[in-house]
């Protein structure tokens, strides 16, 4: 049994962008009409939260999906006169219909459309005129004004047999028709190869949903050629499909189907253990290795189908080359099979005695000579070529390819014909489990070969000689993580400014990411309040500016400073509360040489001894308590430090010398001071007669003292004090 899958399968270029768009797209989304005629991926994109909006008049979003069919003039101008966003997806063909069609329409010609009037292709470019349109059908009777010109386009998804039917009949009813026959060349190609291969196979799977238009187009066409055709929306349809191992069987898809639905119905065709005959007359038919048993008798030579032979020419013609390959019988290579896609066969290329490696086939057609055995030049000429480009492609840094089976240490592939397994180990730069294996089927990995060889691991890999490599996608997505990483640090530079998000808080501070890089703000760095955490500063998910303050790139460490780009606590204080300003806060400390007072959180200002009261102070702590509020004014800004002054704020009281009450204490300690002061200018027993003279002290206090004119004057101590009142407590 082989399977052929058609090489114009699954998602054309208009739908696999529409589907891109609505997987990546923010959700809820929204699209308008039904994104795709495929019941499996609308189920995915319903459970991805992207919604079909049916009629505008209802949609309450402000984002929405114009699917790939396109839409209307109308719809366009709804969307921008009512302020809605849409991504637009219509199809590049699809569009330039739409500009056919009003163009033409413009000019005043009356615009034809071959289509299906409900698919919402049609109805959409009868939209850019006006719908006007004419939809034509085949209908032989319609009746065109010679009058009048006509612009004719077709619905890209039509079969072109059947509108080239079309045309021809219009073509001689109308006397003025421009003819644009705008299918899509995807969907020709794809018709076109459909025939080919429903012609070539015993059993014909269309895969895609049955509401698909270019589906349906297969469908027909696969039934036309091949009595045993199936259309396959799910896995579970295949059930009904029988099977030997002696058939051909073909697959197509139609432009909606998903390319993984395709891959799955193709690996269950060749897995399938339980393989039946098919109860028709195709089964009845001679398989072609009896044709072959009946075709030659000889014995020394066991010559089966896929086995490859070296042929010498015979001679050629324009159908094609006669060979002879060491066999009884002589061989024949069909011109069809002869040359590789894209190159034209030519008989007179072929010269007697050339030889070439060929593959044996199966009978290309029944109408063929039955005494030859036949070969394909073209099925070993591609694979050589495969094989060519896989050397190149295998010896690249990087190469792209998709994995097909899962084995039990990793993934397998197939190029050309090169197997190429990537270890589990070797996906991703975290190791992926034996489980998970199956999700990196049928996706492309970005590869690189590399050595297998524990022996001798500086040999290098021959793909001449081997078949079998190994590849990892883990070591270039280790060196470009590596390069951005280095990237990065070489962007954070100790004292410079960034820009970070902050990511989550800890105890002890903020982590936060800056070009990719985790970096930390301790609690001491985000705030000058020592009693203040990170995580009162900052928000999480909002980007800040920071200071580097320290790159460690060895321990991969990064300390950030925020409080350091503010502005300090005494800066503020200074345009808050200038000099001069009074202020009431409460006494946090005392020491010896004055008291700290707590103006606001973080700022606090110092009332020196001297600036507690007009009248000496020794200890603060006789005059202050702390807790005590207190109001003061502000003297002094200097050195990041406030001077408060509390007796700036109390009126300075006269008191004469006869009012003055101290202490016994007091004046004898201060008698004692006077009288050493006094002996180092006076004579102690003796003192002239005294004068009395102002001398002004250093601290602007103005005490007397006597000076003697006469040097025979004398007054004893008690002369000095004579006439002094003194009040002395107890």
């Amino acid at each position: 049994m082989s399977v052929t899958v058609a090489k114009n399968s699954g998602f054309c270029q208009g739908v696999k962008k529409a589907v891109d768009v609505a997987m990546k797209i923010d959700t809820p989304a929204y699209v308008y009409g039904e994104l795709i005629h495929n019941e499996v991926v609308l189920e995915k994109l319903k459970a991805r939260g992207v919604v079909t909006v049916d009629n505008l008049k209802d949609f309450k979003g402000k984002k929405i999906i114009i699917r790939s069919h396109g839409v209307g003039k109308d719809v366009y101008d709804f969307l921008q006169n009512n302020g809605i966003e849409y991504v637009d997806c219509t199809c590049i063909f699809v569009k330039k219909i739409h500009e056919i069609v009003r163009e033409n329409y413009l000019k005043g010609k009356q615009i034809i459309i071959i289509g299906d009037p409900n698919h919402p292709e049609v109805i959409g470019t009868n939209g850019w005129c006006d719908n006007t349109a004419i939809i034509y059908n085949g209908e032989k009777d319609a009746i065109f004004d010679n009058e009048k010109q006509y612009c004719l386009v077709v619905q890209t998804t039509c079969d072109h047999n059947i509108v080239e039917k079309y045309i021809k009949i219009l073509q001689t009813s109308i006397k003025t028709l421009d003819t644009n026959n705008t299918i899509c060349y995807t969907t020709l190609g794809r018709q076109k190869e459909c025939e080919l291969l429903s012609k070539e196979c015993d059993i014909m799977l269309v895969v895609g949903s049955k509401n698909s238009s270019n589906t349906k187009k297969l469908q027909e066409i696969c039934n036309k050629n091949c009595k045993f055709t199936y259309l396959i929306e799910t896995l579970a349809d295949l059930e009904s499909v029988k099977v030997n191992k002696n058939i051909k069987i073909g697959i197509v898809a139609g432009a909606s189907t998903p390319p993984e639905l395709i891959e799955e119905v193709k690996n269950l065709m060749k897995d399938s253990q339980e393989i039946k005959k098919i109860e028709t007359e195709t089964a009845k038919e001679d398989t072609f290795g009896a044709l072959l048993n009946a075709s030659h008798s000889d014995k020394t030579m066991n010559v089966k189908a896929g086995r490859t032979y070296s042929c010498t020419v015979i001679s050629a013609n324009d159908e094609g080359i006669a060979v002879s390959f060491g066999g009884k019988k002589d061989g024949f290579v069909c011109k069809d099979d002869a040359e590789i896609d894209g190159v034209e066969y030519n008989p007179e290329n072929y010269k007697m005695g050339d030889v070439f490696s060929a593959k044996v086939i199966e009978q290309p057609s029944k109408s063929l000579p039955k005494e030859y055995i036949y070969f394909s030049k073209k099925v070993i000429d591609k694979r050589n070529k495969e094989n060519s480009d896989a050397i190149e492609k295998l010896s690249s840094p990087e190469f792209s390819m998709v994995m097909t089976e899962v084995t039990k240490n990793g993934l397998k592939g197939y190029y050309g014909g090169y197997t190429i397994f990537v270890p589990a180990s070797q996906i991703k730069i975290a190791y992926v489990t034996e489980a998970d294996l199956p999700k990196y089927l049928n996706k492309p990995l970005r590869l690189r070969l590399i050595k297998s060889n524990k022996d001798d691991p500086d040999k290098e890999i021959d793909l001449a000689t081997t078949k079998s490599v190994i590849a990892s996608q883990k070591v270039i997505l280790e060196e470009e993580k590596q390069k951005k990483e280095d990237e990065m640090w070489s962007s954070i530079v100790k004292g410079e400014i960034v820009k970070g998000k902050v990511k989550r808080f800890a105890e002890f501070g903020a982590f936060v990411n800056v070009n990719g890089i985790d970096c930390l703000v301790h609690n001491t760095d985000a705030s000058y309040s020592s009693n203040v955490p990170a995580s009162q500063v900052f928000e999480i998910g909002k980007t800040y500016e920071f200071i580097v303050r320290d790159v460690n790139r060895e321990n991969n460490k990064v300390k950030l400073g925020y409080k350091q780009l503010q502005k300090k606590p005494y800066e503020i204080a200074l345009e808050k509360y200038p000099v001069g300003s009074v202020i009431t806060g409460t006494v946090r400390d005392i020491k010896n040489y004055g008291a700290f007072v707590l103006i606001e959180d973080n700022i606090d200002g110092l009332v020196p001894v001297s600036e507690i009261s007009h009248s000496y102070t020794k200890n603060p702590a006789d005059v202050l308590k702390v807790g005590e509020s207190v109001t003061a004014q502000i003297i002094r800004f200097e050195e990041n430090k406030i001077t408060l002054s509390i007796k700036a704020l109390i009126a300075k009281e006269e008191k004469s010398v006869e009012d003055t009450v101290v202490s016994e204490e007091d004046y004898q300690e201060a008698k004692e001071k006077r009288a050493k002061k006094n002996a180092k200018k006076f004579d102690a027993s003796t003192v002239a007669t005294p004068k009395k003279q102002k001398v002004a002290r250093k601290d602007e206090e103005e005490v007397s003292s006597w000076k003697s004119d006469d040097a025979d004057a004398t007054a004893t101590m008690a002369d000095l004090f004579k006439g002094l009142k003194l009040n002395i407590k107890d």
